[in-house]
């Protein structure tokens, strides 16, 4: 009698030269979940911290499943609880772990919340101390009054993104030469960080009312991130320089060069009016800088510590900023 084990190789190399042949059919491995088991251990799961956390959270975000205040590099509650709203929206099993069908249901739900493009031009209009790229783009109607919408100058405040973002979806931009950068600081953004490489505050590190402290640079205009931020306004030189930050809820009325752009963008967000004034003085901030050196008019709009709904800052409140600063959807 042949031993077990023997037997079993050769019927086990039977089967395999007889699917080789096409004599018979592979086996159905459908219901196995080595493969699938092995993908979804690589994605993010409850209780689980990190930068591929915060990548997760920042899909649900675009997705609108998840506020932006709750990307915090931590699965808790809140994500596991944006998870399953968003697999029983795409009818699966609502357990609120990340699987492979979870994942791709997140990408087609992400690309749902985009609307076509608007702008026509994008560059890259400088580089951070890391590296990482600075990007610029360009849409409406070249020969109107020029407007540049900045955000994300600190990198934990990153609200004001979603709606540069949603500057560049939609309907085409109409009325206004607008500029957008939604990432003024991708450091910060990638390290969920106020400063720069260093541990320099951005926004007290331009020219006008400079001082040296602790978070303002060695010197004025130290940073790399600044000199491409000056740069880049010294040759678009805008009408209206919208800049966004959180979390003090309001539109800046503090020495600002045009009053009635404060009180539109406040009506138009439903913000408040707020003297930003830092506490007495503001040194070094991009906006004074812009306001003396240029004919322009430079403003901070803050939102507050509770985002507002992905859809609301993509769509409505950035059609409330171009409204404000004189442009339209067409």
């Amino acid at each position: 009698m042949a031993h077990p084990t023997r037997r079993l190789v050769v019927t086990a190399v039977t089967a395999v030269l007889l699917v080789a042949l096409g004599l018979v059919a592979p086996p159905d491995r459908s219901g196995l979940v080595g493969p699938e088991s092995a993908t979804a251990a690589s994605l993010p799961q409850p209780g689980q911290r990190g930068t591929s956390v915060r990548a997760l959270q920042q899909r649900l975000v675009q997705a609108g499943y998840l506020r932006a205040q709750y990307r915090t590099g931590y699965y808790g509650s809140r994500t596991k609880k944006a998870v399953k709203a968003l697999q029983r929206a795409s009818k699966l099993k609502a357990t609120g772990r990340m699987t492979r069908a979870t994942d791709r249901a997140l990408t087609t739900a992400v690309a749902a919340m985009k609307g076509p493009r608007t702008w026509y031009h994008s560059e890259t209009i400088g580089r951070s101390q890391s590296g990482r790229a600075i990007s610029a783009y360009r849409a409406g109607e070249p020969g109107r009054p020029v407007v540049v919408v900045m955000a994300t100058m600190h990198g934990e405040e990153d609200f004001g993104q979603y709606v540069a973002y949603g500057l560049l979806e939609g309907r085409p931009v109409r009325g206004v030469d607008l500029w957008v950068v939604p990432v003024v600081n991708p450091d910060g953004l990638a390290h969920d960080r106020r400063w720069v490489d260093g541990h320099v505050d951005l926004n007290r590190n331009f020219p006008y009312a400079w001082v040296k402290r602790a978070n303002s640079g060695p010197r004025a205009v130290s940073e790399r991130e600044t000199r491409v931020i000056m740069d880049f306004l010294r040759r678009t030189q805008p009408r209206y320089l919208v800049s966004w930050h959180q979390p003090l809820n309001g539109v800046d009325t503090d020495k600002v060069k045009d009053l009635a752009l404060s009180k539109r963008l406040a009506a138009n967000l439903q913000l408040p009016l707020k003297e930003l004034d830092c506490g007495g003085v503001c040194h070094g901030t991009m906006t004074a800088w812009y306001n003396h050196t240029f004919a322009g008019a430079a403003v901070t709009v803050e939102y507050g510590s509770a985002a507002r709904s992905t859809r609301r800052m993509k769509t409505r409140d950035a059609d409330a900023v171009l409204a404000a600063v004189g442009g339209r959807r067409g």
